[in-house]
């Protein structure tokens, strides 16, 4: 039994570091796609999960996240949202209109 729950607990421990290590990911690929502006400045990144809708079609294996990516450029402070989905080890980014 004790083999048991310690197999689950580092099981749960594996995933939620292989969602922060996705969403690292994610984050890394979504800031690369921003345009390339002269001044550009990233001010903050964030994940939040896509939308019920979206899931509710998805076909894919891994589930999608939606990064959010705050900079300015010549001094007008902008975010643009890409949906992120990471299969083997490679992210996949795309800019979301919101």
């Amino acid at each position: 039994m004790r083999i048991a729950v310690i197999f689950v607990v580092s099981s749960l421990l594996a995933a939620g570091s292989g969602r922060a290590e996705a969403a690292s990911t994610c984050i890394s690929k979504a800031t690369e796609a921003l345009p390339r502006i002269s001044g550009l400045v990233v001010k903050k990144s964030r994940t939040r999960p896509v939308s019920p809708t979206i899931l509710s079609t998805w076909r894919g294996q891994s589930k999608p996240v939606i990064i959010d990516v705050d900079f300015e450029a010549a001094g007008e402070a902008q975010t643009f949202s890409y949906m992120c989905v990471v299969t083997q080890g490679s992210a996949f980014v795309q800019r979301t209109m919101n």
